[in-house]
């Protein structure tokens, strides 16, 4: 445990989750110590996994001095690795050690990567793949309508929040250091729209980082649509900076994205706006998005257990020239202070009024212009068992939703 720490606290990537941590040290043989530099109240939620929460994965020491050890794992898990050709399949089967004796069922299961949502559907009902897990709506649509199929998403029941659907701005350079000219995107953009032409009605409407229903959901002052205003407010910065108010939009090279990026594209432009957009491979757009070298990016992100995990992506001291896990670059100082409270108390009111205030605060800084929730789907064929609220050997309630998707915590228990 505290060599796995340690190596977390020490990478390049997850180090910024950590910084808080002020020692790791062995005080038994069976008792790990970590020693905070301030409080830090959700610790407890970075252990459990999820957003910001990879000190939680636990990798065997062997794997970890293995310069090939990503693509070696190692684990004691119901099912061992056996294969993993990237972009093709991982396949792990049966653990004949495995502690719990009579388990696992199965005796392998392969995971296959199907980016196009379309073959990802026709697989499931050709029964050439058992269980598939999406968030497109050309996905989440039909499988509702299919009686045929086991299903489930969370579009209502989710623990914390859920992904959100959005536009990242740079807010560190041009256009958008120009609070005007993030001010007048919000009000370009109609999430109402979005979620219609985009999602097909499939994802609810947002305008923050938490949702209705939740305890640290509150009016944000976030624009509302008002396209007369935000073409006002595009006249304004041309007339002040002599130059037409230009935007590049970054998105992934799938056609979804693609769509989603000439949307807004055409939004902005409305607005006297000058914008395209760039296609950017999927393995390279987060190191375009910490690396800082974009304007805008189509982007989903937040979605966890507790606010407090999103600290790293949201604290301005996670800004830097190089690399900065706080992507969009939003240094108000207020919402370092929010972002402390809801670390550091141990009252649930205060927490909830900080990260109230962190939610208004996003919406008058406007790091993202946002669309709609994501809704994560799973469809299961009807062999498949304990997919839809599974029991455990014990017997209780297995089910959950984890992080804002959807996550079949019993799969393992399939025949």
């Amino acid at each position: 445990m505290a060599y796995n720490f340690n190596a977390h606290k020490n990478a390049l990537l997850t180090g910024p989750a950590v910084t808080n941590i002020e020692t790791i040290a062995v005080t038994s043989p069976l008792v790990v110590t970590v020693t905070m530099k301030t409080p830090w109240v959700p610790f407890d939620f970075f252990l459990a996994g999820g957003v910001g929460g990879q000190i939680a994965f636990v990798a065997a020491p062997s794997m970890l001095k293995n310069p090939q050890g990503t693509n070696q794992p190692v684990g004691t898990g119901p099912f061992v690795f056996e294969v993993w050709n990237p972009n093709d399949h991982f396949t792990a089967t049966k653990n004949p050690h495995y502690w719990r004796p009579g388990f696992p069922y199965l005796d392998s299961i392969t995971y296959k990567p199907i980016p196009d949502p379309d073959q990802l559907l026709s697989s499931l009902q050709s029964g050439s793949v058992d269980i598939i897990h999406s968030s497109s709506h050309s996905v989440t649509g039909p499988l509702r309508a299919d009686t045929s199929v086991g299903y489930i998403d969370d579009s209502v029941h989710v623990a914390g929040e859920p992904d959100m659907n959005c536009l990242l701005l740079n807010l560190s350079q041009p256009p958008f250091d120009n609070l005007k000219v993030r001010q007048a995107a919000a009000m370009a953009v109609s999430s109402a729209q979005y979620a219609q032409v985009i999602d097909k009605g499939i994802s609810p409407t947002s305008n923050g980082p938490f949702v209705s229903g939740s305890p640290y959901y509150a009016p944000t002052g976030y624009p509302t649509p008002d396209p007369a205003k935000a073409k006002q407010l595009i006249q304004q910065v041309q007339q002040e900076n002599g130059k037409p108010v230009t935007v590049t939009i970054n998105h992934t090279a799938d056609p979804s994205a693609t769509q989603i990026a000439e949307f807004v594209q055409q939004q902005l432009q409305t607005a006297g706006m000058t914008v395209s957009h760039s296609p950017v491979q999927q393995e390279q757009i987060i190191d375009t998005a910490l690396l800082g070298k974009f304007e805008a990016q189509v982007w989903r992100q937040f979605g966890a257990v507790d606010p407090g995990l999103n600290y790293i992506f949201w604290s301005p001291t996670n800004i830097n020239p190089v690399f900065s896990i706080n992507m969009a670059r939003n240094s108000d100082a207020n919402m370092q202070a929010a972002l402390i409270k809801g670390r550091q108390s141990t009252s649930q009111s205060d927490r909830t009024a900080a990260y109230q205030e962190v939610g208004k605060l996003m919406g008058s800084d406007i790091p993202y212009i946002w669309t709609d929730r994501t809704v994560w789907s799973c469809g299961a064929q009807p062999k498949v068992e304990n997919f839809n609220n599974p029991t455990t050997p014990s017997g209780a309630k297995a089910f959950g939703f984890i992080t804002g998707a959807v996550w079949p915590t019993q799969i393992w228990l399939n025949s």
